[in-house]
């Protein structure tokens, strides 16, 4: 039976995989059907996500300690994480504003991780039935 650190750090990774398999497969998608502008903004919001995602892994690890002062030092630091994506978001459409869907797909590729995610635990079969 996995220990309840490396179920949830399972579940982290697979929603990582996830991520970039979708990025991965974004990419040459938007290049081959919109195009290779749209790709180009597609990857780099989904670096941006990736991003986001690895500091929100980091800060939230960091975040689950006793001390308090230490819990609100990271909380406060978890606002970088909105301000890489808003730092994005302003740049890049700045220079390329006719890619806005690409950018926004590429940027929400950490919700489509976890959504994957989910949908992947709903059809998961229990290791063991529950006792009465």
């Amino acid at each position: 039976m996995p220990e309840a650190g490396n179920e949830g750090e399972d579940h982290l990774r697979r929603v990582t995989g996830a991520m970039i398999a979708l990025a991965v497969l974004g990419i040459p998608l938007w290049g081959l059907l919109i195009s290779w502008t749209a790709a180009f903004v597609f990857g780099v919001g989904a670096l941006a996500s990736l991003a986001f995602w690895a500091l929100h892994r980091v800060l939230t690890t960091r975040m689950l300690t006793p001390s308090a002062r230490r819990r609100w030092l990271y909380g406060f630091l978890s606002l970088g994480k909105l301000a890489l994506i808003a730092l994005v978001l302003r740049g890049m459409m700045g220079r390329y504003p006719a890619e806005a869907l690409p950018l926004a797909l590429g940027v929400l590729l950490f919700v489509a991780g976890i959504l994957l995610e989910a949908l992947r635990l709903a059809f998961q079969k229990p290791e063991a039935t529950p006792p009465d």
